[in-house]
C-alpha cells in the first residue's frame, strides 16, 4: 500500500482481488492476513510486556539470592559455629567469636531483614491495588 493510497481504497482493491481468486486461494489469501495480524500484536504483545519482564526478573532475583543466602547461611551457622552436640554446647561461647560464625550471624540478620522487607513492600503494593480497584468501582457508580 503506497502513501497515498487510502484504506479503504485498499480494502476495495484487495476485495476485488478476493473476487477474482478461486475459493482455495481466496482462503490461502485470508489465512496469511490473519497470520499477518496475530503475528503483529504477539510482536505488539512480546515488546509490550519485554521489558516489564526482564524488571521482574531482576528485582526477584535479589530477593532469591537474599532468601537462599538466609538459608545456606542459617544452616553453616548450625554446623559449624553451635553443633548438636555436648560439645558444641560447651564450645559455643567461644565459637560465636570466631570471624566465620559472626559473617554467618550477619548475613543470618540482614537476609531476615530484607525478607521482611520484602513481605511489607508487597504488602503494601497489594493492599494499594486493592483500595485503587475499590476507589475506582465506587466513583464509577456515583458517575
Amino acid at each position: 500500500m503506497s502513501r497515498r493510497q487510502t484504506r479503504s481504497s485498499y480494502l476495495k482493491n484487495s476485495n476485488k482481488e478476493l473476487v477474482q481468486l478461486d475459493t482455495y486461494s481466496r482462503k490461502k489469501h485470508i489465512k496469511k492476513e490473519v497470520n499477518k495480524v496475530k503475528t503483529n500484536y504477539f510482536l505488539v504483545f512480546y515488546n509490550f510486556t519485554y521489558k516489564y519482564v526482564v524488571l521482574i526478573v531482576k528485582v526477584s532475583g535479589v530477593y532469591l539470592l537474599w532468601i537462599f543466602l538466609h538459608f545456606v547461611a542459617t544452616h553453616l551457622y548450625v554446623k559449624f559455629c553451635v553443633p548438636k552436640t555436648v560439645m558444641g554446647f560447651i564450645m559455643s561461647p567461644f565459637m560465636t567469636a570466631t570471624p566465620h560464625c559472626q559473617g554467618l550471624r550477619w548475613v543470618v540478620y540482614n537476609a531476615a531483614s530484607t525478607i521482611n522487607n520484602m513481605w511489607i513492600i508487597l504488602g503494601t503494593w497489594l493492599c494499594s491495588i486493592i483500595l485503587t480497584m475499590k476507589y475506582n468501582n465506587t466513583s464509577e457508580q456515583v458517575s
